[in-house]
């Protein structure tokens, strides 16, 4: 599949960052799309930009956390595209802070948003997929390999994606499905200024701080992320590095994990105290 022209792909968490630029790549290719997000506003203008490539496009404001919600999504899909070639589970958010200190209902809150997102999304499409033979894209992180101070949450999500899509594509080998992990290293997105970020506010430093420190050591365009994933989805791969460093820290993690996560816990940590 040189192109996606003819088929439908859902995204969740298409009102910014890496999801609207995944939408737009994939219409600009010839994708039709069946969008969600939870802010309306955002979502309705990632959909106007991607009608302008003429592709049919469908929205539904979808919390990625409610099982009937996403269930009731992928019925939508269904009645109004035909069916989905692709689901990509893409909606994301941060929360900065220490294991030890973050509240539990906001650890639950990143699981349930990170990880039971991919589960409702995957388990909502799985049926819609199969039917086409198609492709399950689940949007995890390097940090399921190589972990940052103040991130725990995030990193213990992101590596429960990892298991689940590891597992699953074995799973669902037989029936013609991929599955497709996708691990972005630092993507120049909104997630930081957007998310919850308790420890570094309480150390002195603002959401605004941590939010440009963030993306100045990130390397990657949310646009240049969508076209290595659509990429991937093309060639129907188990996995994908996504930026420079997502493939120097899975090198590195290979060669020598102890220096590894040394070195990327010292970035963390100067990140942490930029002002």
């Amino acid at each position: 599949m040189s192109r996606l022209e003819g088929i439908v792909i859902a995204i969740t968490g298409a009102g910014n960052g890496i999801g609207r630029a995944l939408a737009l790549e994939a219409a600009s290719q010839g994708a039709d799309l069946a969008l969600s997000d939870i802010k309306e506003a955002p979502l309705a203008q990632t959909a106007e930009m991607a009608r302008r490539h003429g592709v049919r496009v469908t929205t539904r404001i979808v919390d990625v956390a409610s099982r009937t919600e996403m269930d009731a999504w992928a019925q939508a899909t269904r009645t109004e595209h035909g069916g989905c070639d692709v689901i990509i589970n893409n909606a994301g958010v941060a929360l900065l802070d220490t294991l030890a200190d973050v509240p539990y209902e906001q650890f639950q809150w990143v699981f349930n948003i990170l990880y039971w997102g991919v589960v409702h999304g995957t388990r909502a499409f799985l049926p819609l997929v199969k039917e086409r033979r198609g492709t399950v894209a689940n949007v995890g992180s390097i940090h399921s390999f190589i972990a940052a101070p103040n991130n725990g949450p995030y990193c213990a999500a992101k590596s429960a994606v990892r298991g689940f899509s590891d597992a699953l594509r074995e799973e669902v080998r037989g029936d013609g499905i991929n599955v497709l992990l996708i691990m972005p290293g630092g993507i120049r997105t909104e997630i930081v200024r957007n998310s919850r970020v308790n420890k570094f506010i309480n150390a002195g430093a603002s959401q605004e701080d941590v939010h440009r420190a963030h993306n100045a050591a990130s390397f990657t365009s949310p646009e240049q992320a969508a076209e290595i994933i659509l990429r991937a989805i093309r060639q129907r791969r188990a996995r994908v590095l996504v930026g420079w460093d997502a493939v120097f820290y899975d090198w590195l993690t290979r060669l020598l994990p102890t220096l590894a996560h040394r070195l990327y816990a010292w970035g963390a940590r100067r990140m942490a105290v930029a002002r």
